[in-house]
């Protein structure tokens, strides 16, 4: 089928509902009609970024492909510090942002709580980490820094290939409204009035308290809030290896500050464990809302850290994946309503 072609403002660029190798996706491409240089990409961004907003918002997920931008440096060149003509922005937030951030990473690093291969680049604007290259051990889906409600004001992520793998090596996103569309009743129900506790790397309660599913601001359309490492990346792994018929696939042993989690009735304060069985049904519902994002050199994507969750897949040889945020310095999920 020809893909569905999506609004662009002007004729600059062209723009497509796209999907990966297996025929599925939610996901958008833009691509260039002429210009591909990285000056006329951030000319784009920063001329349209309501529109590319109002793209993440009802898609989740936009990749910018068959542009020129080679590495890091050009990657943050081309990324604005925030989206949306509305938020908060100034040199000191950046700055606080960005020294926030390298703390974590250190802390985290010194702690042996994230894999060794992530770095920083401290010459891309001091914001843009290095990824872990890809091997058997995956990711399971998590929506970026959500064990806090402020995420870090990491209110949307990017990504981008400077370095294609040999061999698989994707980046697996996932559609957490679809997900949420395709729970069993009882466990949507369970959800929908509970709150996600999650101990760090001394097993002590984090401060915030994390909804399980917030409505969104694209019509108010429920979203799974998922965080699947340490007990649950278990069980995403264990339906990965199905789901994709990948049987190499084992999960992260890094815990990326969370050793577990409990459920927290937000009627009550009651507090419960989450059973492996309902582990693995979150997790096949949204496998089932998911695509494979196939890298190419100098790709982007852009993702919804509310609507979309995303996970490193297994690959081999060089893989190179930068990562940053693009922030919204007021955004914390306890301000989106949840269905219960």
């Amino acid at each position: 089928a020809v893909p569905e072609r999506v609004a662009a403002p002007g004729d600059a660029v062209s723009v497509r509902r796209t999907a990966d190798v297996a025929g599925r996706g939610f996901s958008v491409a833009i691509e260039p009609n002429g210009d591909a240089s990285a000056g006329f990409l951030r000319r784009f961004m920063a001329d349209n970024e309501d529109w590319l907003r109002d793209l993440l918002r009802r898609h989740g997920a936009v990749l910018l492909r068959g542009f020129d931008v080679p590495d890091a440096e050009a990657f943050n060149g081309v990324l604005p510090m925030q989206l949306g003509s509305d938020v908060t922005k100034g040199a000191f937030y950046d700055l606080l942002y960005k020294t926030v951030i390298a703390s974590v990473f250190t802390l985290f690093k010194g702690l042996g709580n994230i894999d060794p291969r992530r770095s920083m680049n401290a010459g891309a604007g001091n914001r843009v980490q290095v990824l872990a290259p890809a091997s058997d051990c995956i990711q399971g889906p998590h929506q970026e820094s959500l064990t806090l409600a402020s995420r870090l004001s990491q209110r949307y992520v990017a990504f981008h290939c400077e370095t294609a793998p040999e061999a698989r090596g994707e980046t697996a996103i996932f559609d957490t409204h679809g997900a949420y569309e395709d729970l069993d009743a009882d466990l949507r129900e369970v959800l929908d009035t509970h709150d996600w506790r999650f101990r760090d790397v001394s097993g002590r309660p984090v401060r915030d308290l994390i909804p399980c599913v917030v409505n969104h601001d694209d019509g108010g359309k429920p979203c799974v809030q998922v965080y699947a490492f340490g007990e649950m990346g278990e069980a995403a792994a264990e339906v990965a290896r199905g789901h994709f018929r990948r049987p190499n696939l084992r999960p992260d042993p890094y815990l990326y500050g969370v050793t577990g989690f409990t459920l927290v009735d937000r009627r009550t304060g009651e507090e419960r464990e989450m059973g492996y069985p309902d582990r693995l049904r979150l997790m096949r519902a949204l496998y089932a809302n998911s695509e494979l994002r196939r890298w190419r050199g100098g790709d982007i994507v852009l993702l919804d850290n509310v609507s979309v969750a995303h996970g490193r897949m297994d690959g081999t040889g060089a893989r190179k994946i930068n990562f940053c945020g693009i922030c919204d310095y007021r955004f914390s999920v306890k301000d989106y309503p949840t269905p219960g």
